[in-house]
């Protein structure tokens, strides 16, 4: 893995309208090991710190990542399983992407996240064949009321960062603390001059269903409740550019939570996503 010394995130003026910016041309190595360098802008600021990116604009980098991955023809996303092993740095990063479980029907695909020397974020991710199971299909999730019903323009109030500006999102009736149901939406690339496809776009908007309804109060005083993972199953390949969610937050007893989503694109339901929180008391006074 390679020291990369990290740098902040350039100003809003300087940057393009992309979360992040590639530092030259991605190596692959005679194993098909793909490492690729990039920097963080503005747009993948996290909520909680400002030298920190928010976990759903790097996990849209690391499935970027999968996606240009060499993998077998005619496999698609199953399972996306996200691990946070330590801060999400801003500046420079290294991602090393590789088939761990080769396969014609069945693989197993690995993106690594490097950050400040460290390994700080993992995505292990199933692809699956496909066949034609439409005669058969059960679709128990309920489909989201249109965006035309929303009753308000502002899904994240109160958030902070610049992953955050860069959305668009309405709400919709039946929407309250501990129980969401938004729409969003963002005009950024993943990477700076490289199409993003509309699984990478939706799925880099999944990890804000952790913040669009808290359950607990979020500010000095109150509650943080950052979540250690996400894992997202899709039973149906999305499309499109809008998200939508209808999560519910549960709050353990002994300072573990859960935000359980089921994930919506124009066509109706697609996925479930599961967000481990780990839940802190916010002091009144000083930073986290």
């Amino acid at each position: 893995m390679t020291d990369i010394t990290s740098t902040p995130a350039a100003s809003v003026a300087d940057d393009p309208l992309a979360f992040y910016v590639r530092l030259g041309e991605p190596t692959v190595d005679a194993d098909g090991v793909r490492t690729s360098r990039v920097r963080s802008t503005v747009h993948a600021q996290g909520a909680w710190r400002e030298e920190e990116m928010h976990m759903a604009a790097v996990s849209g980098l690391l499935l970027h990542e999968v996606a240009a991955h060499e993998t077998t023809p005619g496999l698609r996303v199953g399972r996306l399983s996200y691990d946070i092993l330590g801060t999400l740095w801003s500046g420079e990063l290294e991602v090393v992407t590789r088939t761990l479980r080769p396969g014609r029907t069945i693989e197993l695909v690995e993106s690594v996240l490097h950050a400040r020397g460290r390994t700080v974020l993992t995505l292990r991710a199933w692809l699956l064949s496909t066949s034609d199971t439409s005669a058969v299909a059960q679709l128990p999730d309920e489909p989201l009321p249109p965006r035309s019903q929303a009753q308000s323009h502002n899904a994240l109030h109160g958030w902070g960062g610049g992953y955050i500006a860069s959305l668009d999102g309405v709400v919709l009736p039946g929407h309250g603390p501990g129980h969401g149901r938004v729409w969003l939406t963002t005009d950024r690339e993943m990477v700076a001059g490289e199409s993003t496809s509309d699984l990478v776009r939706l799925i880099s908007l999944t990890d804000a269903a952790n913040g669009i309804a808290p359950a607990l109060p979020a500010k000095p005083g109150g509650w943080f409740f950052p979540n250690v993972d996400l894992q997202i199953h899709l039973y149906r390949e999305p499309t499109g550019h809008w998200l939508g969610l209808a999560g519910q937050v549960t709050v353990g007893p002994d300072g573990v939570g859960l935000t359980s989503t089921v994930l919506h694109d124009d066509d109706g339901p697609f996925a479930h996503a599961e967000q481990t929180l780990t839940l802190r008391s916010w002091p009144a006074e000083g930073g986290l």
